[in-house]
């Protein structure tokens, strides 16, 4: 609960090789993990305020998705963290993502949803987010339901 698990996914759409299988994955972000292109990593600013290409991983997926969280709450500063998370799930692309070894395949759940172990919903996809943020409405409150105690065994 209160947050987004986001895996990565490298540029040409494989899994990475540090890539977990999660069932609480809800999106990926592209990021270098396998590639021998030397341009194809995630440009950043480094210790010595260099421009590097060797940020990678979820270290790099991570802010990558707090930046697509960040432009969608900057056009709807109504949202929620449940809110946030749907639009997560409703907005996240498929796109040429495969996970070569075929051990995580993709699935239908049953709101009809494309899902993947690896990739959870698909890319973050930050411009259709951010249009669909603006005129969300915000989901009612979590309705929690707390059990008692079995007493007797």
């Amino acid at each position: 609960m209160w947050t987004i698990s986001i895996n990565s996914a490298i540029n040409d759409g494989r899994t990475a090789l540090y890539d977990e299988s999660c069932t609480s994955t809800l999106a990926s972000t592209f990021s270098n993990g396998r590639s021998d292109d030397p341009h194809a990593g995630v440009a950043t600013t480094d210790l010595y305020g260099e421009c590097t290409l060797k940020h990678s991983g979820t270290s790099a997926a991570a802010p990558e998705a707090a930046g697509v969280f960040a432009l969608a709450l900057e056009a709807n500063r109504q949202l929620t963290w449940r809110d946030v998370q749907h639009l997560t799930v409703l907005t996240a692309k498929r796109n040429q993502l495969f996970d070569p070894a075929k051990q995580h395949l993709w699935h239908i759940n049953g709101a009809g949803l494309e899902f993947n172990h690896l990739f959870g919903y698909g890319v973050l996809d930050a411009g259709d987010m951010v249009q669909h943020a603006k005129n969300w409405k915000s989901l009612p409150a979590r309705y929690h339901c707390a059990a008692g105690n079995i007493t007797g065994k």
